[in-house]
């Protein structure tokens, strides 16, 4: 079984330079390493200091593990240099419960869109309660062009009945969460989401473009409003997003919260301002008693604009003393 494992980790790492079959222990050229030293994408450095152990789902470079995040589940691996495909034949075949250190994965079902959702650029004219949502939606400012590049839909049926549906899809372009909000302002609780916690997903991930300035907001009604932008879904930032934004963001990243979330926005912003995104952290905050969402409601795109231009870096010593 192992063998049919190192086949698959050829396919984006390259050959394997040694493999002991009672350990589990396999070595590769590092990937990230060949991209340090700007070598063609696929072309191994020559190191051999990727370490991959094949029985405790692990891998870890002596190279650049700390300076790259090169350490963790193969998984994680898989999807940073593999694709989709390796990652679903992996999870076929990787090690059994008797290996040392293997936590079965948790079956659970694949995660779907609501009963009865639809997509509300593909639908016109479907009755009062197509209106109710298009109406609640237009009152926010949130025009068919923001309707069309989120997906947003809605249901009037089952658990989500009545309530305006926006997706989250991975860098794979799955179906990773979704949001709910009731169109109707007496009907409680106002979101109903997914039973997922926000620790294991990044919120349309497969939208960023992590070349560009990263803003990252509350909410998802911030989110479709604010280009680039990452919704925490909260006031706190969790750690695989902050492992992703150290790995990939090669911009500045904005702090972007309500304005009654400074002192959560200050927490985020030390929290980042350190290693690789050391002084290429700034803060936004809009003014008192307003959100992203809520200006884009009164101003539109220019009061986002005006927004993001109010972006500035915190002296260190501002920050820290």
């Amino acid at each position: 079984m192992q063998n049919f494992v190192v086949d698959l980790l050829k396919q984006f790492l390259g050959p394997c330079y040694r493999h002991n079959e009672s350990s589990g222990e396999t070595e590769f050229d590092c990937p990230a390493c060949a991209e340090d030293k700007g070598l063609p994408v696929g072309k191994g450095d020559g190191k051999h200091k990727l370490a991959v152990n094949l029985k405790r789902n692990k891998y870890h470079c002596w190279v650049c593990s700390l300076q790259n995040n090169m350490q963790g589940d193969i998984p994680n691996l898989i999807k940073r240099y593999g694709n989709k495909k390796i990652l679903k034949e992996y999870e076929v075949i990787r090690p059994s419960i008797y290996d040392i250190g293997f936590k079965p994965k948790t079956i659970t079902e694949d995660l779907k869109l609501p009963d009865g959702f639809k997509l509300m650029s593909e639908t016109t004219n479907d009755g009062y309660k197509y209106f109710k949502a298009l109406n609640y939606l237009n009152e926010r400012g949130i025009n068919k062009d923001i309707i069309k590049e989120y997906n947003i839909g809605y249901t009037t049926i089952g658990k989500y009945k009545n309530r305006i549906i926006i997706p989250s899809y991975d860098d794979f372009g799955d179906l990773n969460f979704f949001v709910s909000r009731a169109w109707d302002k007496w009907v409680k609780p106002k979101y109903l989401n997914p039973d997922i916690p926000k620790q294991e997903f990044i919120f349309n991930e497969n939208l960023i473009n992590w070349d560009a300035t990263i803003y990252l907001v509350e909410g998802v009604f911030d989110h479709i409003v604010v280009p680039n932008s990452i919704p925490i879904l909260g006031k706190t930032l969790y750690n695989k997003l902050k492992l992703t934004l150290i790995n990939k963001a090669k911009s500045d990243i904005v702090i972007l919260l309500d304005s009654d979330a400074k002192d959560n926005a200050i927490n985020i912003y030390k929290d980042l301002n350190t290693g690789p995104l050391y002084n290429r952290i700034k803060l936004c905050t809009p003014a008192s008693g307003f959100d992203p969402s809520l200006v884009f409601e009164k101003y539109g795109n220019k009061g986002i604009i005006n927004l993001l231009r109010s972006s500035e870096k915190i002296p260190d010593y501002q920050l820290y003393f």
